[in-house]
């Protein structure tokens, strides 16, 4: 597929994916296109002779068998007339909702979500029911919208009162036992995830007629403190007004809690103002939408937490560290805007990144300094020579240079990276204690310059020093990959910025949170004779609002955790020590002050389950960042180890059911894996067996019954 702009949008992009259409980015003059760039350039190169070329190059490229497709070009088209009003006009599965779901014949009987938070580590469980209450099989599908850091743990079917429950296999396992099911014209279903693209999880299933179908859904996630709060978001989109609903969250936190609240559901007008929700009846779900609730809830809270050293809690022979310390003073900023604008920013891109400049220049503190780059194909500095104070003239002399910004050209990332690095040494040339950040915008990829991306990554180490980059992937069309592992390597972190209404909102959102640094080269130690397989424990910035976290092992006989930090904050250098007993206890974690007393069970192995997820995230990142093929086998191999233990859904492993053999009970599962049958198991991005016969994956999909 040619690289042009309109072919890289994210309507262009979701048009695909809708229909199962794989999307690949071609280059000029490379086997693996289609032919008709070719075609096209070589038209380009021999104007004077263009009626004589394309008869016989379409005639080549028409009569070539391809590899994907095992046919040439014109039997393709012969085949195109049968095969477009399938490809074109997938039918989906109708949702078991609304006036679709009376249409349709399929009633969600029970819908119900309970979620218990333990010190900022979320348990959610989904459960549903769906029944047919036709003669005929329908199709009914279980959706569950996902947080982007959470991981699945379980998953399981139950019908005729059998339950089919999911296991988690390593990702080539997996893939081994669906090519062979391919193979013997079986239908063979899969759910795996993509590293960017976990937040949505559906199943679709054929129930017989008059039968009823559950699914039950859990997944685990660590609460992450932004701008003074954590965030729980709970999807609530059963599809229909339910009789039998519920939403119960309990929250257990062992400092205490200082604040919680329920904000309105998320793009509906039903308001909620208690912690544990009971059964909406059918009117009020009604008059929030004739399909029921389609929103989100969203809880936020925080907790007490007094001790500068935070939070240390330990539970069979494992530990975590909370580290959010209040009431320290701002360290002034050292902050340098890299702003793409290039010709893909033009229009409404750039007029939100000037309307979201304006506002984040207005909030500099005057104890902070600043500059601003603009970079395509020419670089820009607005102040030579280094950062300036941020004194109401400066930033009203700032806010005019931002309205005048147009954009146009290529896009020259590397540039722009070594521009900012030399405003980065004239800042170390200042005696004064401030923070060195470096944000950088950009919506595209590398298309002048140094377009290497191993090359940018060390011109970016060599230049930045001692700063952190904060990289902003403007729309589906940046290099989100490449800012990432810039990110990772220069004390950063990276983060989308998608192309909504919100885009101003979104990107002084992300300023807000790195706005206010209070410490620097933060250091949390722990002695090697009492800890082992301790997560990071060294961090470039602390941020107000946020907060550090720290998992390991505790040493078999180690009668206490001694925790050391180092600091620096905007004076001095801070050093602490504490010791903490190792001793478990079920005074480990309580319930919270709203008396909000849950089910304890599983609460106190939560410790045990947050090292996993934290180090099975910690080794993706690292498999991400490395460069060398055996440590990046390395890490994929410890990541796939923990994640079938601890039965977690992550980008090296996979989710296969496994069917029950016909002498044991219901709950019990054989080690004999089970293929869908015609179920479609997917995760955005996904893509499964809908077909009893090995023939490609975007084709017809015949349900199965259960």
């Amino acid at each position: 597929m040619p690289i042009g702009r309109n072919f890289e949008g994210r309507v262009f992009g979701k048009s695909c994916k809708r229909p199962d259409i794989a999307k690949t980015r071609t280059k000029p003059h490379q086997p693996l296109s289609d032919g008709l760039v070719e075609l096209a350039i070589l038209v380009a190169h021999h104007q004077h002779a263009w009626v004589c070329h394309p008869p016989l190059v379409l005639w080549a490229n028409r009569t070539a068998v391809q590899e994907s497709t095992r046919c040439h070009v014109a039997c393709a088209n012969v085949c195109m007339g049968a095969m477009q009003p399938r490809v074109l006009g997938v039918r989906t599965a109708p949702r078991a909702g609304g006036n679709e779901g009376g249409r349709h014949g399929l009633k969600v009987t029970d819908f119900h979500i309970r979620c218990k938070v333990v010190s900022r580590y979320a348990f959610t469980t989904v459960t549903s029911s769906i029944w047919n209450q036709l003669s005929i099989t329908k199709e009914a599908a279980f959706e569950v919208n996902l947080p982007d850091s959470a991981f699945i743990s379980n998953f399981s079917i139950t019908s005729n009162n059998k339950t089919y429950t999911a296991q988690v296999t390593e990702r080539g396992v997996a893939k081994r036992i669906y090519d062979e099911a391919k193979r013997k014209g079986k239908a063979a279903g899969l759910v795996a995830t993509k590293e960017r693209e976990t937040e949505k999880f559906r199943v679709v299933v054929s129930i017989p007629p008059g039968a009823r179908t559950s699914f039950s859904l859990s997944y685990e996630e660590l609460l992450f403190r932004r701008l003074g709060h954590y965030e729980l978001t709970l999807g609530l989109r059963p599809t229909q007004p339910v009789q039998n609903f519920s939403l119960e969250v309990t929250v257990m936190e062992r400092t205490g809690i200082s604040f919680i609240k329920v904000l309105p559901l998320r793009t509906s007008r039903l308001m909620s103002s208690t912690v544990q929700g009971t059964s909406k009846i059918l009117v009020q779900q009604t008059s929030t939408s004739p399909k029921g609730l389609n929103g989100d809830f969203i809880l936020q809270y925080d907790v007490e937490l007094n001790d500068l050293m935070g939070d240390v809690q330990i539970h069979d022979g494992y530990f975590v560290h909370y580290f959010a310390p209040r009431k320290l003073p701002v360290v002034p900023k050292n902050v340098i805007f890299a702003i793409d604008v290039s010709g893909s920013m033009i229009g409404t891109k750039i007029k939100q990144t000037k309307q979201a400049m304006a506002t984040i220049l207005s909030e500099l503190r005057e104890d902070d300094f600043f500059n601003i780059i603009t970079f395509s194909d020419t670089i820009r500095i607005w102040k030579n020579g280094g950062t300036v104070k941020a004194i109401l003239s400066n930033v009203h002399d700032a806010q005019e240079f931002v309205k005048k910004i147009t954009a146009e050209g290529w896009t020259d990332i590397n540039s722009a990276l070594l521009s900012a690095g030399q405003l980065v040494k004239s800042m170390t040339q200042n005696s004064t204690r401030r923070i060195p950040l470096v944000i950088f915008l950009t919506d595209g990829e590398a298309t002048t310059g140094v377009t290497s991306s191993e090359m940018i990554l060390r011109n970016a180490r060599k230049a930045l020093g001692s700063a952190s980059l904060f990289g902003l992937a403007f729309g589906d069309d940046a290099d989100f990959a490449l800012l990432r592992r810039l990110a990772l390597e220069n004390r950063g972190v990276a983060r989308m910025v998608y192309e909504d209404s919100d885009a101003a909102l979104q990107l002084k959102g992300f300023y807000d949170e790195v706005a206010s640094p209070l410490l620097s080269d933060i250091q949390l130690s722990y002695l090697d004779d009492q800890a082992f397989d301790v997560t990071r424990s060294l961090f470039p910035n602390y941020f107000q609002g946020s907060e550090l976290v720290v998992t390991g092992r505790i040493k078999p006989g180690a009668q206490d955790l001694k925790v050391f930090l180092s600091a620096e904050d905007s004076k001095q250098i801070l050093k602490l020590e504490n010791i903490v007993p190792t001793f478990s206890s079920e005074s480990n974690v309580t319930a919270s002050p709203l008396g909000c007393q849950g089910d304890m069970n599983g609460a106190l192995s939560f410790v045990q389950r947050l090292w996993a997820y934290f180090t099975i995230k910690e080794l993706l990142r690292a498999k991400l960042n490395s460069t060398d093929p055996a440590a990046q086998r390395l890490l994929a191999e410890k990541a796939t180890n923990l994640s079938l233990k601890y039965n977690f859904v992550t980008p090296v492993t996979s989710l296969v059911v496994v069917k029950p053999d016909a002498n044991e009970g219901p709950k019990q599962c054989s080690g004999r894996p089970w293929h869908l049958n015609g179920a479609q198991l997917a995760l955005r991005g996904l893509k499964c067996a809908k077909k009893t016969s090995p023939t490609p994956l975007h084709h017809h999909h015949q349900p199965a019954q259960w």
